[in-house]
């Protein structure tokens, strides 16, 4: 009977280890939210200026800015690969939920034309939502948790608002679902390596 105690606490180590092992490493990534979410930010407010200024092809900005960020996504993320030498279930759990993100967003994005502006953008908050849900629940992060909570509100609130205001609206949603929970998530890591 101590025989199975003892394996059952050995039990919890490993799975603390498994899930502290995942939480690191989406700190490292953690950089990822932070990266995206200003990345997208600076998009949506430099493209609403430029339709308040009638400067014309403002759009250009997300054309220009989101395959520069994909690229420099897949760089980092091969290099955060190569110096993983263990891959647990919950990483496996991430990778496949913002693998389907970025699925999910892409067709998002290649119908946006059918369905316009509004429709596209209150879909994007709904996905920040989900996939920022899983990821804190994962990780029982909350502030990522709240985040979602926070984009799925202004999903909500877009509903009400015009298309150029759309642009307005997503980017609070990543202010709230991706900057702060990953600039928070950043000082959770940093703060435990100096422990």
């Amino acid at each position: 009977m101590e025989n199975d105690n003892f394996n059952s606490e050995q039990s919890l180590q490993v799975i603390n280890g498994m899930i502290n092992t995942a939480k690191n490493k989406l700190a490292d990534d953690g950089f990822l939210l932070i990266f995206w979410g200003w990345l997208v930010i600076i998009a949506a407010v430099s493209h609403y200026i430029t339709i308040r200024l009638n400067i014309p092809y403002g759009y250009f900005v997300w054309i220009i800015l989101m395959p520069l960020g994909g690229i420099f996504s897949a760089i980092y993320g091969s290099r955060q690969n190569k110096k993983q030498k263990v891959k647990t279930y919950i990483d496996s759990y991430l990778s496949y939920l913002w693998i389907a993100f970025g699925i999910a967003l892409a067709i998002s994005l290649g119908f946006m034309y059918y369905h316009g502006i509004k429709a596209t953008y209150f879909f994007l908050m709904i996905l920040y939502g989900i996939a920022t849900f899983v990821s804190g629940g994962l990780l029982n992060f909350k502030p990522l948790v709240i985040g979602s909570i926070a984009s799925f509100a202004c999903a909500g609130i877009s509903v009400f608002l015009g298309e150029l205001d759309q642009l307005l609206i997503i980017a609070v949603a990543l202010l709230f679902s991706y900057v702060i929970p990953g600039h928070l998530l950043r000082n959770k890591f940093k703060s435990q390596q100096h422990v």
